[in-house]
């Protein structure tokens, strides 16, 4: 009998420690286009360690982000890699973003990153392959506010190119 128990306690063990071994791939994107400000504003939420595997993979560096160790020009590469894995065509012109500022929420990296834009959103192509260099499991939700109009699409390795029209 006592191996028997032995037995179900070991499994619901291995059982357990499957389910905390599979992690969630998610990043979350915000894009705003505020008239008054003449600007969209785009904020990124991305987990620290899958942004770090990213860059690390791709500049053979570690980072470091949000500690007392981050490197000093981190933005520099953070910048970088968004810019090109992030790619954004307003009224089929492609736009570049400033990266303006990072900060941490829990294990989440927040990047805050503006284009400026004056003219009427008629439409918006996004490519958006962040993290998917590195976790093909990768979903990416960007939730666009675009001319009062509200939308959200789904990124993934086979859909990573969307385009939204408005009036």
């Amino acid at each position: 009998m006592n191996k028997f128990k032995v037995s179900i306690v070991l499994l619901i063990l291995v059982l357990a420690s499957s389910f905390t071994l599979h992690k969630f791939y998610v990043g979350v994107f915000q894009i705003d286009y505020v008239k008054e400000k003449k600007a969209i504003q785009i904020t990124s939420r991305l987990f620290i360690d899958d942004l770090e595997k990213a860059l690390h993979k791709k500049y053979k560096k570690h980072f470091y982000i949000t500690t007392k160790d981050e490197v000093t020009d981190a933005n520099k590469f953070i910048e970088q890699y968004l810019e090109e894995n992030l790619k954004i065509k307003v009224n089929n012109k492609i736009q570049n973003f400033s990266f303006l500022a990072k900060e941490q929420e829990d294990n989440i990296v927040i990047c805050y990153l503006k284009i400026d834009f004056k003219d009427k959103i008629k439409d918006i192509d996004i490519t958006n392959n962040v993290l998917i260099d590195v976790f093909s499991e990768q979903q990416n939700l960007i939730h666009l506010n675009i001319n009062g109009n509200k939308k959200t699409l789904l990124y993934t390795n086979t859909n990573n190119n969307q385009k939204v029209k408005y009036n």
